[in-house]
């Protein structure tokens, strides 16, 4: 890919960021969410806050650049060996997890600005986990007697939201799940993103590396010699 090809990329891309970026603020969006937000309960926050620094990282997010490998001379390929395809396809999936996150949930939502009802169902969803997640902050919530927990009440409600996505939005779920599985097994099959493989391996070190055992052995052996 030349210059010119990778800098028209990178402004239909940086253009696409801004302009969806720009409609959300203008929207009521964030202040329904900041309302949503500071109504959850602070186990539910600190759960929330654990899981999004752990899987959903903005630094586990490849730019553009790197996922289409712009400027490299060959980013697309498919291996001979069936073995390095089968490595090049765990590789690419680990690393690549948060951009295919996105890429399905971005199908996902430009599918249901074309079905109003669907809308409904997603908002009514919503709120009926807002609305359990609430109730069983503290001790869970008592039904008959019976004390329903947070863990059992996120299961039954996993559940639902399941058979909702199946049968309530079935055309929706299905196409976007066969849609963006389509692009993700290309993408993982063929992006050669073997030259980003060792990214995770880097370790940072500090220090006064010259009173280092190792490195004095090292440096005692190469005198004798």
């Amino acid at each position: 890919m030349n210059d010119s090809s990778e800098q028209t990329a990178s402004a239909i891309f940086g253009s696409l960021g801004s302009s969806i970026q720009s409609k959300w603020a203008s929207s009521s969006g964030p202040t329904h969410v900041s309302k949503i937000t500071s109504s959850l309960p602070d186990s539910v926050k600190s759960r929330a806050s654990t899981l999004t620094s752990t899987y959903f990282n903005m630094r586990y997010f490849r730019s553009p650049k790197v996922y289409l490998g712009m400027g490299e001379d060959k980013p697309f390929y498919v291996e001979t060996n069936v073995g390095l395809n089968v490595d090049r396809v765990k590789h690419n999936l680990t690393y690549f997890y948060l951009n295919y996150i996105f890429l399905t949930f971005l199908l996902f939502a430009l599918t249901l600005m074309i079905s109003p009802s669907s809308l409904i169902s997603i908002a009514i969803l919503a709120f009926a986990w807002f609305y359990v997640l609430k109730v069983t902050a503290d001790d869970g919530y008592s039904i008959g007697g019976v004390v329903v927990t947070q863990k059992v009440a996120t299961a039954v409600m996993g559940v639902i939201t399941v058979l909702c996505l199946t049968y309530v939005l079935s055309s929706i779920f299905w196409w976007t799940l066969c849609t963006s599985g389509f692009c993700i097994a290309g993408h993982s099959l063929f992006r050669d993103a073997s030259m980003h493989k060792d990214e995770a391996d880097h370790v940072e070190m500090s220090g006064d590396l010259e009173e280092a055992p190792f490195l004095n052995a090292m440096e005692d052996e190469s005198n004798v010699v």
